[in-house]
């Protein structure tokens, strides 16, 4: 007779088995732009684990098993099998989506070949749609061999232990996406200070209390609406728009022998939308040399609000935002609009933007 005690066993691999499993149910837009860069560097694995907080466990688990045996005497051998057959039921959200929960760690430097403009968020949660490997789980089941002894007479048995598991996700209902509306806020980058709110004067400009008698330039501040997928607090490539149109960088007809915002400067004005994560369009009549509009990373935590330009080969460009009198300009080269402005009256500052928490009624 021969007794093998193994649920210990079944519940560790068990529960081993249901946490790679609840993983193994995500996708990710194919042409986000920090995405295609994470899967275009060879470290970038490795940077996504550290960032996440990834740990790599390893578990052993050692089964000795306890024989009575009854010898007579023949001499035998006695071959014990114990199949154990569970199933392990997983809720993932509905389509195998990532979760809308985006974890940020924020202590994590980045590395060399990664754009700083890219929020913290924005990369946690390109780097949860990696295909990384998941935690190493060795199991290990040893059982030693049993002699016992009778009259001279040896009985050997040897017992071995097959388990069998089975994952069977079911899914939950998908949640809807969120559109929000606010303000936006227009900082010297420098400072931090608050130097007036986007409004419409004949395109996109700054209203600064200084430049009305009643000193409420926040009263002629648009609303701006966008949407985050469901859960989100943060996103990026989102689509920016207000009652005169729908927000984005221009590259101007000046200087009319450049043609790439990333190598002179541009205007942020209305633009024609453009889908998310595209190159720039060219619209000559309407003196755009190049526009893109769903460049926009929003984070409604913190209120942050950059942008990501796409240049015609496909790279991520770092493109400034200056301010000069009332407007403001996308700044690819900055020598070039030093020079061209050279004689404009104003002050010429960077300048960043910050949504405005107040609620829209």
């Amino acid at each position: 007779m021969v007794k093998s005690t193994n649920a210990a066993f079944l519940l560790q691999a068990a529960a081993l088995i249901s946490g790679a499993a609840a993983r193994c149910f995500r996708t990710c837009p194919a042409d986000d732009p920090l995405l295609n860069l994470l899967h275009s560097e060879e470290d970038s694995s490795d940077f996504c684990r550290a960032f996440l907080g990834f740990e790599v466990s390893t578990v052993q688990v050692s089964v000795t098993p306890t024989v009575w045996a009854t010898a007579t005497e023949t001499a035998h051998v006695t071959e014990v099998i114990t199949e154990v057959d569970s199933t392990i039921t997983v809720t993932v959200p509905a389509g195998g989506g990532s979760s809308p929960t985006i974890v940020i760690k924020r202590d994590d430097a980045y590395p060399t070949w990664l754009p700083t403009s890219f929020g913290s968020k924005y990369v946690s949660k390109a780097c949860s749609c990696l295909s990384l490997t998941s935690s190493v789980t060795t199991v290990t089941a040893t059982a030693e061999e049993v002699t016992t002894t009778s009259d001279s007479v040896t009985v050997t048995e040897t017992e071995t232990t097959t388990l069998h598991t089975t994952a069977v996700a079911t899914e939950t209902a998908a949640p809807s996406p969120v559109t929000l509306q606010r303000k936006i806020q227009v900082l010297r980058k420098s400072t931090g200070a608050l130097v007036g709110w986007l409004y419409n004067s004949n395109g996109v400009a700054v209203a600064e209390d200084n430049n009305f008698g009643d000193r409420n330039a926040k009263s002629r501040a648009l609303n701006f609406q966008f949407t985050l997928p469901a859960g989100a607090t943060a996103a990026s490539q989102l689509r920016l728009t207000s009652s005169p149109g729908t927000l984005g960088f221009t590259k101007d007809s000046h200087p009319s022998n450049i043609v790439q915002l990333e190598n002179g400067y541009g205007s942020l004005a209305w633009v024609t939308p453009t889908p998310p994560g595209s190159r720039p369009v060219s619209e000559i009549t309407n003196q755009h040399y190049a526009f893109e509009s769903d460049i926009w990373i929003v984070d409604t935590e913190t209120g942050e609000v950059n942008w990501q330009w796409i240049s015609d080969t496909g790279a991520l460009s770092n493109i400034p935002l200056y301010k000069l009198g009332g407007r403001l300009y996308p700044v690819g080269d900055l020598a070039r609009f030093n020079y061209a402005t050279s004689g404009s009256p104003g002050e010429k500052y960077e300048v960043a933007l910050r949504l405005y928490f107040e609620a829209v009624v």
